[in-house]
């Protein structure tokens, strides 16, 4: 196994090169979890791994309750299938919600605060209401309970994580907060070995070939955990040590690759860059600082042939859409007509005409 072929296996597995499903609530299942925390990006995420999707159709299943937008791991928010997101939040924010209690505590936030804001929220909600942002922050701040700051947030953030919340349909340009058990009121019950093995057999099949340490990023759960959760499912996979490390895959992915030619835009926090502890394969060192910033923030990338060639940004006029591409090095005529190719979809799927610049 070379580099070459990790990255090919990966555009495969991640349904970036190959598009086996045909509605988002396919996508998003297959992969257990897309981070979604920049909103616009996210369904990009979505629509790219799909033929012919339109922003509109992710949209829509969101509406229609097959994509759900939470904060079920790492203290970000994902895509899930709404049948999944009880027993990842139970599995994964534990964890969280006590990393997070120094924080709290500087935000004077307490057990207490967080139990009023709960009683507040739920009243609020009752019945099938929307509530934007904003609207959430007024309901707490009528309470006597301050959103300031950070702490409106970090309210919201801990009763998702708790299962109270999740967020729902677009209110105009806002998404809307809704009462989980309201919006989703069923959902399959999955426990300790149970929930951890389903996990596992979600990530390395859609993240393969990946590493055990990529999975503990991924997840955000112990070390312990995360190899409980692969070795019970490791059966499903194959083992490839490269670089003195082990990579976990489907049989045939690398049968599948071959010499792929591809060339792709994709959104900021993708899972393609944003799903693995380490992303050496894909990106150069020279141009790491331009893609990740030290707060964490993942740029949109050009990907050619499964590497990092370039960054790239959109500005909206109107109906029009201008994109702008940033390559880390000079592109060939076949690269740049595959850059108009990609730009046009990506204008085809937000409905807006394009300017390339």
């Amino acid at each position: 196994m070379t580099s070459s072929n990790i990255l090919h296996a990966r555009l495969i597995n991640q349904q970036i090169a190959a598009h086996k499903f045909k509605s988002p609530g396919e996508v998003v299942k297959w992969f257990g979890a897309v981070q979604a925390q920049d909103y616009p990006g996210a369904l990009w995420a979505v629509g790219l791994r799909l033929n012919n999707a339109t922003e509109t159709d992710i949209e829509k299943a969101i509406a229609n309750k097959t994509i759900l937008r939470t904060w079920p791991m790492r203290g970000t928010l994902h895509f899930v299938a709404p049948e999944d997101a009880r027993w990842m939040l139970q599995l994964l924010t534990p964890r969280i919600i006590s990393r997070a209690a120094a924080i709290h505590r500087n935000a004077g936030l307490d057990e207490k605060v967080f139990a009023k804001s709960r009683r507040v929220i739920t009243k609020a909600l009752q019945g099938g209401k929307q509530l934007e942002r904003k609207e959430m922050y007024r309901v707490l701040e009528d309470a006597k309970i301050s959103t300031s700051e950070t702490r409106g947030l970090h309210i919201l953030g801990v009763l998702a994580q708790q299962g109270l919340i999740c967020f729902g349909p677009r209110k105009g340009k806002q998404q809307s907060f809704v009462l989980l058990d309201e919006w989703v009121p069923e959902s399959k019950s999955l426990k300790g070995d149970e929930a951890l093995a389903t996990l596992a057999q979600q990530y390395f099949t859609s993240h393969g070939p990946a590493t055990l340490r990529d999975f503990v990023w991924w997840s955000g759960l112990t070390v312990v955990n995360a190899k409980r959760g692969l070795d019970i499912v490791k059966k499903n996979f194959s083992e490839v040590v490269f670089n003195d490390n082990c990579y976990w895959m489907q049989d045939d992915t690398l049968l599948n690759a071959g010499k792929l030619k591809s060339l792709y835009l994709l959104p900021n926090f993708d899972e393609y860059l944003v799903g693995y502890k380490d992303r050496s394969a894909p990106v150069g060192r020279d141009f790491a600082n331009q893609i990740f910033s030290i707060n964490g923030i993942f740029s949109p990338v050009l990907i050619i042939n499964g590497k990092v060639e370039g960054i790239w940004k959109r500005t909206f006029n109107k109906n029009e859409v201008a994109i702008e591409i940033k390559p880390f090095r000079k592109l060939t005529q076949t690269e740049k007509a595959g850059i108009l190719k990609a730009a046009k979809r990506y204008s085809n799927f937000i409905a807006m005409s394009l300017k390339l610049l």
